[in-house]
């Protein structure tokens, strides 16, 4: 990920933040978790999407989503 991409998802993190908490919702620590493997380079948005979905398929919950994630 080039720098001017790092700092693109970084913006609209703040933003997607700011929105959110405008309606009092904060970032859980799976929130933040994922935010820093995407910046990290270890992982893409799309990457995420995909697995959470089918481990909520498979195990009706996101609980534990995050535990079980090498690049978390």
């Amino acid at each position: 990920m080039t720098p001017a991409e790092v700092e693109r998802i970084k913006d609209a993190i703040k933003q997607t933040d700011a929105i959110f908490a405008l309606e009092g919702f904060e970032p859980t620590d799976e929130i933040r978790a994922i935010d820093a493997a995407v910046l990290a380079g270890r992982v893409t948005r799309a990457q995420v999407i995909e697995e959470m979905r089918d481990f909520a398929m498979q195990h009706k919950t996101t609980d534990g989503f995050i535990q079980s994630r090498a690049w978390a």
